[in-house]
């Protein structure tokens, strides 16, 4: 499975010694994350490093059946990676900021993300905190009972996540960058949600290249291009996978599950 895709040269260069682990778009495909995090851990011990950090791009939520546990699972990771002084960051991706506002009951795009997984996502976070519910319960009563039994150490999480991190010469966002701003003057709608802009941007070189998901790539496998590495496969897609860049000196290689155990076939596959 190391060698599933093969190692490629960038650009752009981290310290002798250093590793950084970037992780793709999940949608609460549990299955495949197991599967992929333990390609990790086995990759990780076979080849020992001075310093590593962990970056997960977003998108843990919605489309896919298991979204809570997967959050439960990341905020065990989260504490594992404080435990064993490994730098992690957890970014956020636009299903977050859907869920997020569907939680607080702020913002106009509750049907969207309903449309889009979040009634997947509902339907996760009620079975995992068993919830009760009425009889024939409609849209509304759905989401009442969902709020009111949102588990709150799942709601620290998602409200401390981040918009962007760096690393040397790599920038981690969920969805992109306008590419004609500087990094400080990026807008959170942007890093969110873009696409086309940022994906078919032609401009000057910068100094820096972007690993991002939220878009899925063509034939589903990594791309890389002269300003970006983007590892969204169709985690949710029965012909998917959730995908890991492992960055070190100026190579990037590739881990990936598609495992189709416990997969089921959804309105997105």
């Amino acid at each position: 499975m190391f060698g599933l895709f093969p190692k490629k040269k960038m650009r752009v260069s981290l310290p002798k010694g250093e590793r950084v682990i970037a992780i793709g778009d999940i949608h609460g495909q549990k299955s495949r994350f197991n599967e992929l995090m333990t390609l990790i851990d086995r990759y990780r011990k076979k080849y020992p490093t001075k310093k590593e950090s962990l970056v997960f791009l977003g998108d843990y939520v919605d489309r896919g059946p298991k979204s809570a546990t997967i959050i439960e699972k990341l905020i065990k990771q989260q504490k594992a990676a404080e435990k064993n002084n490994i730098d992690a960051c957890f970014l956020k991706g636009n299903h977050e900021t859907l869920l997020l506002e569907a939680i607080e009951d702020t913002g106009t795009r509750h049907e969207l993300w309903w449309r889009n997984g979040g009634q997947q996502t509902v339907g996760s976070y009620l079975k995992y905190v068993n919830a009760t519910l009425p009889d024939n319960p409609t849209q509304r009563q759905y989401l009442e009972v969902f709020r009111e039994t949102f588990p709150e150490k799942h709601l620290r999480f998602l409200k401390q996540l981040k918009d962007m991190h760096r690393i040397e010469n790599l920038v981690f966002v969920h969805a992109g960058l306008d590419m004609q701003k500087k990094l400080k003057n990026q807008r959170p709608e942007d890093l969110h949600w873009i696409r086309a802009p940022f994906l078919d941007w032609q401009g000057p070189q910068k100094k820096y290249m972007v690993v991002h998901g939220h878009s899925i790539t063509p034939r589903m496998r990594p791309v890389i291009t002269d300003h970006r590495v983007s590892i969204d496969t169709g985690s949710y897609k029965q012909r998917g996978r959730i995908t890991a860049a492992i960055f070190e000196e100026n190579k990037v290689r590739f881990l990936s599950s598609g495992t189709l155990k416990e997969y089921n076939k959804n309105l997105f596959s």
